[in-house]
């Protein structure tokens, strides 16, 4: 897949025992975050840009078609008093820029495919004095009625308490 953004630089990194070119520095960490999850027990597994997990979405308008690949599977345990315990799964999907199209596809997707799905920002404010900033933190907002959750400040309420695991 292309890079369209030439100046945030890849990441190679190991994250439990697997090897991963990630976009970001933001999706490296959210890794380290998904492995720390695993390691707990928290979550059964995760897998970063997992092709089996490529969504086909449909447009309401032309009926266009879409391809979306969340940026990580999660596999997570529910557990049911009738059935035992049952596998299912999330979608979890690490922004630095947020722009219309990419709303759109989140949005589509939650309409369209039973998975919840969680948007991850290092650090998006409502007051910031960038337009830009704002609307893409306005585009979230939109969404939140759609989907699981949005974490705007993963920075500080997550990746500050574990910074010493990072290898960057």
């Amino acid at each position: 897949m292309s890079n369209n953004f030439g100046h945030i630089k890849r990441v190679t990194r190991s994250v439990g025992g697997r090897e991963y070119t990630f976009r970001s520095k933001l999706e490296y960490k959210w890794a380290v975050w998904c492995q720390l999850r695993k390691e707990q027990g928290i979550i059964i597994d995760w897998w970063y840009e997992d092709e089996e997990t490529l969504l086909e979405l449909e447009t309401a308008y032309f009926k266009n078609r879409k391809l979306y690949l969340p940026d990580f599977t999660i596999q997570i345990a529910e557990k049911d008093s009738l059935l035992g315990v049952e596998n299912s799964y999330e979608f979890e999907e690490c922004k630095g820029y947020f722009p219309p199209k990419d709303y759109t596809k989140i949005k589509l997707a939650s309409q369209q495919y039973d998975n919840p799905i969680t948007l991850i920002f290092a650090n998006l404010k409502s007051n910031s004095r960038n337009s830009k900033t704002r609307a893409q933190y306005a585009r979230a907002k939109r969404l939140e009625p759609h989907i699981k959750r949005v974490i705007y400040d993963a920075d500080k309420t997550i990746f500050h308490p574990i910074q010493g695991l990072f290898d960057l």
